[in-house]
C-alpha cells in the first residue's frame, strides 16, 4: 500500500511540473561556438545549444527553440512568462532582471582592432579617442554604456567586420570567440585583440514569471550534466582548448 501511495504521489508531482512547463520557449542568437547554424542547414549546433536541448530531453518539458537577433531575443524574454535566453552573460544589472540556470559558459568580452593597424589599450579611460563598435543589447556594448564610454552599436554583429575592414571604427567590442569565428565567415583574419574588457559566466536567463520548480528542476540537470562529465565531452567535440566553467 505504501509503495502504491508513493507511485501515485510521484506521478502527481511529475504530471503537476509537466504542466507547469507548457510552452516553455527558448530563444538564442547566432553565437559561435555557442549557437549557431551552419552555411546551407537548419539545424542549430553548437556548445549551448547541446546543453540546453540535453536537460529539455532530461526534463521531458514541453518547448520550442527559435533563433532570433540578440535584441529581439531579449525583449521578448523580458515580457513573456515562460521565455528563456542563452547563453545570456550573468551581469550585474541582468541578476535581478531574470531567473537563471548556470553556469555553462565563461565569455572574454574583448575589443579588437585591425591586426595591420594595431591598438593597444591598457585602461577605460583611452577609449574616449576611439571609434567603437558594438552589437545592439550585447553585454560588452551594455558594459561600455554603463561606463559612459561612447558607442555604435549595429543590429547585426557581422556589419561590424565591415566597418572595422573600412575604417569606419578603430575598435569592436564583442565576445573573443565569437567575434574571431564571424570574422573567419566573413574571410577577415585581420583581427587583433586590443583589450579585455571582462569574463562573463553564462547560461540560461528565463523571465521572472518563470515557475521557480521548473528553474529549480533546470539547474539540477545541469549540476547533473557536470557530475556525469556531459558539460567536459561537449567543450571536447567543439573546442577542447576553452576552459570548461566551474560549477
Amino acid at each position: 500500500m505504501k509503495v502504491l501511495a508513493y507511485l501515485f504521489l510521484f506521478h502527481c508531482c511529475f504530471a503537476f511540473t509537466e504542466s507547469r512547463a507548457t510552452g516553455l520557449t527558448f530563444y538564442t542568437e547566432h553565437f559561435p561556438p555557442y549557437s549557431y547554424v551552419e552555411n546551407g542547414s537548419e539545424e542549430l549546433k553548437g556548445i549551448s545549444v547541446e546543453i540546453v536541448n540535453e536537460i529539455l530531453k532530461r526534463t521531458k518539458f514541453s518547448h520550442s527553440v527559435r533563433l532570433l537577433p540578440w535584441n529581439r531575443a531579449y525583449e521578448l524574454t523580458l515580457t513573456h512568462k515562460n521565455a528563456c535566453l542563452f547563453s545570456t552573460g550573468r551581469t550585474a544589472d541582468r541578476e535581478p532582471l531574470f531567473k537563471w540556470i548556470s553556469p555553462f559558459t565563461e565569455v572574454s568580452m574583448v575589443l579588437f582592432s585591425q591586426k595591420v593597424n594595431p591598438i593597444k589599450i591598457n585602461s577605460l579611460e583611452e577609449l574616449e579617442h576611439y571609434r567603437i563598435g558594438g552589437y545592439l543589447g550585447d553585454a560588452a556594448a551594455n558594459y561600455l554604456m554603463d561606463h559612459n564610454i561612447s558607442i555604435e552599436n549595429v543590429t547585426n554583429n557581422f556589419f561590424n567586420i565591415k566597418k572595422l575592414e573600412k575604417g569606419r571604427i578603430d575598435l569592436w567590442a564583442t565576445g573573443e570567440l565569437a567575434g574571431l569565428q564571424i570574422a573567419q565567415k566573413a574571410g577577415y583574419a585581420n583581427l587583433h585583440k586590443a583589450y579585455t574588457l571582462m569574463t562573463l559566466p553564462g547560461g540560461i536567463a528565463c523571465n521572472r514569471q518563470t515557475d521557480d520548480i521548473l528553474i529549480a528542476r533546470m539547474q539540477d540537470e545541469l549540476k547533473t550534466l557536470y557530475d556525469e562529465g556531459f558539460i567536459a565531452q561537449v567543450y571536447q567535440r567543439y573546442m577542447p582548448e576553452l576552459t570548461i566553467p566551474s560549477y
